[in-house]
C-alpha cells in the first residue's frame, strides 16, 4: 500500500474513528505520501459506536459526521 500511495496522482484524505481496529495505516500511509511530496491529510474522529467493528464501519455509516470535511478537502484540492 505504501508503494501505491507514493505513486498516487491525487491527494488522499484518510479518515477513521478512533475506535477502529488500527489507526496506524492511515498515519503511515499519509506519512509515506508526505515523504515524497504528495498531499495527504489524516483526520481521526471520536469513537463511533462501542466496538472496533462499529468504529470500522464509520467510513460508510458516519457520512453525516465526516461529509463536510470531505467536501472541504475536495474543494481545496480539486479547485472547487
Amino acid at each position: 500500500m505504501e508503494g501505491a500511495v507514493r505513486r498516487a496522482r491525487a491527494p488522499v484524505f484518510f479518515i477513521q474513528a478512533e475506535n477502529d481496529y488500527d489507526l496506524a495505516p492511515s498515519r503511515s500511509l499519509a506519512k509515506a505520501m508526505h515523504d515524497v511530496g504528495k498531499d495527504a491529510e489524516v483526520k481521526i474522529y471520536p469513537k463511533f459506536g462501542r466496538s472496533p467493528a462499529e468504529g470500522h464501519s464509520f467510513a460508510w455509516r458516519g457520512t453525516d459526521i465526516w461529509g463536510a470535511d470531505v467536501i472541504r478537502f475536495l474543494s481545496k484540492h480539486c479547485g472547487g
